[in-house]
């Protein structure tokens, strides 16, 4: 029998064995390696700011329906009244997951547990020259005088009150030292004139 060399197959040199080399593998390796760590601290910033944009939008929130609250109310109410005598009414509450808010009285006393957010409500009332006091500098109202609360029975001090100053102040009690850094803080002032 006699060879036939016209037939395509028989005049291609012999094929390589098809594959990666080990060579070609760890090359293909220490790039993606490369790569990967070159994004990796973009994804740890991303989940830092995800968690520093649900913070700030869970303060604002809680700090808006109080004062939304507040706001509602009939000025006459008590809630919106100082203390007798004293110069501004204060209510602290503490946020525990589970259990919602609750009152701690006094301020200054230390939270119950270990609460993930802290909420302060202040109000204070003050007079129209208040506002004639403004800051030459800014030309903003200072309001640094502020009236102190008074009995219902008693209509003269009632005549000096114009302005009453609503503050409500949210904050994380997450530590400097976090890894996600300190809690944030947002504090709304309202202001009712009437």
């Amino acid at each position: 029998m006699s060879r036939d060399d016209s037939h395509p197959c028989r005049n291609r040199p012999a094929l390589r064995q098809a594959g990666f080399s080990l060579l070609e593998g760890l090359l293909a390796a220490a790039l993606v390696m490369v790569i990967t760590l070159g994004i990796m601290p973009l994804f740890t910033r991303s989940i830092i700011q995800n968690v520093a944009g649900k913070e700030s939008t869970l303060s604002s929130n809680y700090a808006r329906s109080t004062s939304e609250e507040m706001i509602s109310l009939p000025l006459d109410r008590e809630a919106l009244r100082p203390v007798v005598s004293e110069l501004s009414r204060e209510t602290c509450e503490d946020y525990e997951a589970g259990t919602g808010w609750t009152l701690r009285d006094p301020c200054s006393a230390d939270p119950a547990g270990t609460p993930t957010w802290t909420r302060q409500t202040t109000i204070q009332q003050f007079s129209i020259r208040d506002i004639y006091d403004a800051d030459t500098a800014s030309g903003t109202p200072t309001f640094t005088n502020p009236i102190p609360g008074y009995a219902a029975a008693d209509d003269q001090l009632d005549a000096f009150v114009h302005i009453r100053q609503l503050v409500v102040t949210t904050e994380g009690q997450r530590t400097p030292d976090s890894p996600l850094g300190k809690g944030r803080r947002v504090d709304l002032v309202n202001l009712r004139g009437f």
